[in-house]
């Protein structure tokens, strides 16, 4: 997303005509995860307490006073840490106050939440294994440990594109929406704008669009928004066919593109009524989204009528997901990647690196699974919902496609978990959150922004399983991320402050720490790396950052899972 602070070029006029931008079992709800009435202890060696299988009543009485709630003694652990119990469940921010004062004692080595697991949230749609895009740790978007927390419940997303087959694996989650093409032509239905957003089919014949043009060759009907709505928010663990990103999330279908396209002036005005927005001669849309997805865009510069647009709908609260196009070539000479306020994407391909055929740039935020194919409905593209007709409608289908058009709805049903989580959130947080939170590219991906869209990464950031707010101290435990993953958090130092120290302990998997003042970090820009061999675990599973005289500001603290891991304790404190 670029705002004032990263203007771009000035904006000139556009071609009126806009194309497709498309290159040919159980869940824990946020609330209650971390509910537990378990607290893990372990003594210091070096202290004279809490080392044997029973503990003394008067240590049980002194951490139950420290903690400021009754515990009880439960059994000692084979780490040698003693498992006790509250007289409740607490919530995951009562805990955290327990632990820290817990910590307090000088003769804790450590103390943190005895938590409740669940189980991984995989659905049973017979398609999901061939939705590489959404699970694979190299080129996918790291969902499973998402719909852990979220599946989207309460989110709406409007999807601009060619309308809507009511599809059995995704008409149970369309609201309705509107048919705003003006143009009879452009439409195929006979009518100008109605009610009935439902797809007709775009096909045309040779020089349809463009007379005596050689590259305006005769097309089949493309099902293109059905497609795109199908990655966001597809009927999941219904044991057909394929999953959602998003897949508890309602789908708002709008109709701008038909045959050829489709026209600047009704897509910006689809743009206004998708956010809530007053549109003449148009009632009002009942179910205003939160995140609007353009997997559409054409030649030239950002122009007034769609950055009005734009600006209108992030006024009333809705984040603009837009596809970068697939020229090869700057996204910023296409729009509306190159508009202001919105979240240009570009695609990755299976590997983790630019898709041949995907736009790239200084306009580009971030990258998501496009797919890259070498022949038609090839399995490295990105398998989600259609139809079978060539040109009127025929039977449900599904198909594997390329383009930054299956990228950006992949970056939209993120954005509809993250306001699942918190309703409240701006489309400048979720941006921030969402490319704070990527990952980098395991392949060349030159120009294609912040990293790779991590959806689990992006909504423990939201939910408190990464930080994005400022204090003096921080102790985050039983953090957890795939390999691959990036967690960001940060810490608020205050002047005159004499030191901060940095510290994170695992005790599955491998972590790499990062640490930056200023800005986050990645692989090759921090002020520390510390790399630190534990001959006990025989692993990479201690890793500490101090500083003297630390600059007063932010610091930024990242986790990168170099492996799966689980049982993180991360601690921050900056001392006067």
């Amino acid at each position: 997303m670029r705002s004032s602070l990263k203007a771009l070029m000035q904006k000139t006029a556009i071609a009126a005509a806009v194309s497709l931008a498309c290159a040919a079992p159980f869940a824990a709800h946020a609330n209650e995860t971390g509910l537990s009435d378990g607290i893990i202890i372990k003594y210091k060696q070096s202290s004279k307490v809490g080392h044997g299988a029973k503990l003394a009543q008067d240590t049980i009485d002194k951490a139950s006073q420290r903690a400021g709630h009754k515990l009880r003694h439960k059994r000692r652990m084979a780490s040698g840490a003693q498992v006790m119990r509250l007289e409740g469940r607490k919530s995951k921010a009562e805990l955290k106050k327990i632990v820290e004062r817990l910590k307090q004692d000088p003769n804790v080595e450590y103390a943190e939440p005895d938590l409740i697991m669940r189980p991984m949230a995989i659905p049973n749609d017979p398609s999901y294994w061939n939705q590489w895009h959404y699970w694979e740790s190299t080129g996918g978007l790291n969902l499973p440990s998402a719909w852990d927390v979220t599946q989207g419940e309460g989110a709406v997303v409007a999807v601009l594109d060619t309308g809507y087959r009511p599809h059995h694996d995704l008409k149970d989650n369309l609201l309705p929406g509107y048919d705003m093409i003006s143009n009879t032509f452009v439409s195929v239905d006979g009518n100008g704008r109605d009610s009935d957003a439902t797809d007709p089919g775009d096909w045309h014949t040779d020089n349809a669009c463009q007379s005596n043009d050689p590259r305006d060759y005769e097309s089949d009907s493309s099902w293109h928004g059905t497609h795109v709505a199908g990655t966001i928010a597809a009927t999941t663990n219904n044991n057909i066919g394929v999953a959602g990103v998003a897949y508890k999330a309602k789908v708002v279908p709008v109709r701008v593109l038909g045959r050829c396209g489709g026209l600047t002036s009704d897509i910006a005005d689809a743009i206004v009524w998708a956010a809530g927005g007053s549109v003449s001669g148009v009632p009002k849309n009942a179910n205003p989204a939160q995140v609007l997805n353009l997997s559409l865009g054409g030649e030239g510069a950002c122009g007034s009528a769609y950055q009005t647009a734009i600006n209108t709908a992030r006024s009333l609260g809705a984040t603009v997901v837009v596809a970068a196009g697939n020229d090869d070539d700057y996204a910023s000479r296409y729009t509306p990647a190159s508009c202001d306020g919105v979240i240009t994407v570009a695609a990755t391909d299976r590997d983790g690196g630019r898709a041949y055929y995907s736009n790239y740039g200084n306009a580009v935020d971030m990258a998501a699974p496009g797919g890259a194919q070498s022949f038609i409905n090839d399995s490295n593209g990105i398998l989600s919902t259609l139809n079978s007709g060539t040109r009127s409608p025929g039977s449900d289908s599904y198909y594997y496609s390329q383009g930054t058009s299956m990228a950006a709805p992949h970056v939209a049903g993120v954005a509809a978990l993250l306001y699942s989580v918190d309703p409240n959130l701006t489309p400048d947080e979720v941006e921030s959150v969402l490319s704070n939170t990527t990952r980098s590219f395991p392949s060349s991906c030159s120009g294609c922004g912040a990293g790779i869209v991590d959806a689990a990464a992006a909504v423990a950031a939201v939910t408190g399983g990464g930080n994005t707010g400022n204090s003096s101290s921080l102790v985050e435990t039983n953090v957890a991320g795939a390999s691959g993953s990036w967690l960001t958090y940060q810490i608020e130092v205050e002047p005159g402050m004499s030191s901060l120290d940095i510290e994170i302990y695992n005790d599955n998997g491998e972590v790499d720490l990062y640490v930056q003042y200023g800005s986050s970090p990645s692989k090759s820009n921090y002020d520390c790396r510390p790399y630190e061999w534990v001959e006990e675990t025989g692993g990479y599973n201690t890793e500490s950052c101090s500083f003297n005289n630390p600059s007063a500001g932010t610091w930024y603290i990242a986790l990168h899972g170099y492996e799966a891991f689980n049982g993180l304790t991360l601690t921050a404190e900056a001392k006067p």
